[in-house]
């Protein structure tokens, strides 16, 4: 009797990491997934990815719950006409490692076709009807697509 588990199994390193174990069993769970052994690397890099986007998004919140998109450095010297000291402010570093992470998400996800886009983009072929005669049903109206664009001149 044949094996019903498809995919390919998290790795022991990735297992061990709570955060892209996490993260892994979302995207490619144990039963069922459709990846190769080809895509492993791939998959560890989207599991990094998102555990950095992860950590550099608590950074930016500081543990209060509040989005910080500025660290003070410092005082500037001088003060403002009442008297208050002006702070002296830069980007939180996190937002750029943040932009990095998502970016690499992003292309990562459609490296291994589970991004929006690439699911949409994906051709028609792969959802063949499962049944005899949904497969006599599609081939029908595609012979009628076919007929019709013959018939406009395309």
């Amino acid at each position: 009797m044949a094996d019903s588990k498809q995919g390919v199994p998290m790795p022991e390193d990735i297992a061990q990491d709570p955060v892209q174990s996490a993260i892994w069993r979302d995207i490619a769970p144990e039963e069922g997934n459709r990846f190769t052994a080809q895509d492993v690397p791939t998959l560890r890099l989207l599991c990094y990815w998102h555990a950095v986007a992860i950590q550099a998004q608590e950074a930016i919140a500081k543990g209060n719950g509040h989005i910080n998109i500025f660290d003070r450095i410092g005082t500037k010297p001088y003060k403002t006409d009442d008297g208050r000291s002006v702070p002296l402010v830069r980007k939180n570093p996190a937002l750029g490692i943040l932009k990095e992470a998502s970016a690499e998400i992003r292309a990562l996800s459609d490296q291994l076709g589970i991004s929006p886009r690439t699911r949409a983009a994906a051709p028609a072929e792969a959802q063949q009807p499962r049944s005899a005669n949904g497969r006599i049903l599609s081939m029908v109206l595609s012979d009628r697509e076919a007929k019709a664009r013959k018939a406009a001149g395309a």
